[in-house]
């Protein structure tokens, strides 16, 4: 299906803030604001012409008109799509807008998507439970509400009045944010601390849903040699400027890819390159993403613990073999449980596990399963997913059907409820491209062991230095908490060529923000 999104009264430029919306609704759609006669021609001259003029059928192409009249008086919204109609007038549009506003759109944008989610309804048959937040981090609208001093009233009706986010999924923002609220006060008040993120992009084998930056070892480990020497020369680089600047790691996060398929030697040495080299709070949070069961053993977790880890992630995605074999992970259920217990048996450290919802063939019982057998375990964080599958995926490129039906609301009730029953609460939150429900993916943990560097990194107030293939960094203006962002390649050959160029404009950057620390 094609919609072409139009407006008499909306610049091109203001219409797109549309866009995402409509795919809430209609994610399988091909959603643009060109001209209808534009997409006629555009989808006639991508026909192969040797089948002739009779022979094809153009894609169905529909309308979603919308106009909105304000601040002309008097205000309203206008919008029709498929022979459904909307009209808000004067009072619906005073109604919205009577609640507090902190977004950074402008008012006409935030009216285009209250019409859009007011007449797709009707045509689609459901509403997303973010209401027209589309963006990754949520809660950060709720925090500045908070800053600006509104009462919890005051946001709760601006969540879901306002941006339309239903109540359930309000209350769950409300209670993350309490949590986080003094973890991003310290931030606030160290500015000079920050997190580091190193990525290690190789993995044993590629998961069927993984679109990260990850390249498998089965062809040989030279390639994660390699990569490794130029890593190190990023590391040393790093922590040199990081002492003349007076920055201290308050975080540090081995990601990847499964940076436990280095070696036991390989991955101590690493650890103890950034421990001897980056600047460091003596009571820093070291994690490793431990994801793969078939890359540890004791000797690497005992190893892992003795160079510092404090945190470890250990992530089943599921406790099923024939969806573990399905999605193309090279373990079993039973290497799971050997591995946790391996790792639950070494002594003052946070263990996380992952799970994914909507994993093909999975349903609401499966999830109960593997939750009846995580609940067991008795981690110390649990990390929840629902599956978003993205561009660069295999099952993306097979054509896998996303689930959107109401069955994944259940599974996250099932998530939810089996999380407390652990102990656990909501403490961070972000959402994704494609996400299944258009739910979102939560982290949970014990009170007091949340982790600092998922907070800090979702709410974006704290610097991140990311360093190897596909890191980001995120530069944090501490006054206004504004942003700078810099990349460094998701190739790893292009990586090694490059990070000095990055590293350089990151430091300009840093260093001209740290003048008023």
């Amino acid at each position: 299906m094609n919609i072409i999104l139009k407006s008499n009264t909306l610049s091109r430029s203001e219409l797109a803030a549309g866009l995402s919306l409509c795919r809430a609704f209609f994610p399988e759609a091909l959603v643009r604001l060109e001209e209808e006669g534009t997409a006629l021609i555009e989808e006639r001259n991508s026909i192969d012409v040797n089948q002739g003029d009779t022979d094809f059928a153009l894609p169905e192409i529909e309308i979603l008109h919308i106009d909105i009249h304000y601040p002309e008086t008097p205000w309203r919204i206008e919008g029709y799509f498929r022979g459904a109609i909307v009209v808000l007038d004067v009072d619906d549009v005073q109604a919205i807008l009577a609640h507090p506003y902190a977004g950074k759109e402008s008012l006409r944008k935030l009216l285009l998507k209250r019409g859009i989610l007011a007449l797709l309804p009707q045509i689609a048959g459901h509403t997303p439970p973010w209401g027209i937040l589309t963006g990754i981090r949520p809660s950060k609208i709720l925090h500045r509400l908070n800053d600006a001093g509104y009462t919890l009233e005051e946001r709760e009706k601006s969540l879901q009045r306002l941006y339309g986010v239903r109540e359930d999924k309000a209350h769950l923002l409300q209670e993350v944010v309490s949590i986080q609220q003094p973890y991003l006060k310290m931030m606030r008040s160290h500015p000079n601390h920050v997190a580091i993120y190193v990525g290690i992009p190789f993995c044993p084998t590629r998961c069927s849903y993984c679109s990260f930056p990850a390249y498998s070892l089965k062809r040989g480990r030279e390639p994660l040699e390699q990569y490794l020497v130029g890593l190190g020369e990023e590391i040393r680089t790093a922590g040199e400027w990081m002492g003349a600047t007076g920055l201290v790691a308050d975080s540090i996060y081995l990601g990847g890819g499964t940076p436990t398929v280095l070696t036991t030697s390989e991955i101590s040495q690493l650890i103890a390159l950034i421990m001897n080299t980056i600047p460091a709070k003596i009571e820093v949070e070291l994690t490793v993403e431990a994801g793969r069961p078939d890359t540890l053993s004791q000797e690497k977790l005992l190893a892992l613990r003795e160079s510092g880890v404090n945190r470890l992630s250990i992530n089943p995605q599921t406790m099923h073999n024939r969806t573990l074999q399905r999605i193309g992970r090279a373990h079993t259920v039973e290497d799971i449980l050997r591995v946790y217990r391996l790792a639950r048996k070494i002594p003052d450290w946070v263990i996380n596990m992952d799970l994914i919802m909507g994993l093909p063939g999975e349903g609401v019982k499966d999830i109960q399963e593997t939750l009846e057998q995580i609940k067991i375990l008795d981690p110390d964080n649990l990390t929840v997913h629902a599956l978003a599958i993205k561009r660069g995926s295999k099952e993306h490129e097979q054509g896998l059907p996303q689930n959107l039906g109401s069955e994944l609301e259940v599974m996250q009730e099932v998530v939810m409820t089996s999380a407390r029953s652990m102990g656990m609460q909501p403490y961070y939150l972000y959402r994704q491209k494609h996400i299944a429900g258009n739910l979102e993916n939560i982290g949970l943990a014990k009170p007091g062991l949340e982790c600092r560097y998922n907070i800090g990194i979702m709410e974006e107030q704290q610097n991140v230095i990311g360093m190897g293939a596909g890191a980001s960094s995120k530069i944090v203006n501490p006054v206004d908490f504004s942003l700078i962002n810099f990349h460094h390649p998701s190739d790893w050959q292009v990586y090694l060529k490059r990070w000095g160029e990055i590293q350089r404009k990151r430091a300009e950057n840093l260093k001209h923000i740290s003048k008023g620390y």
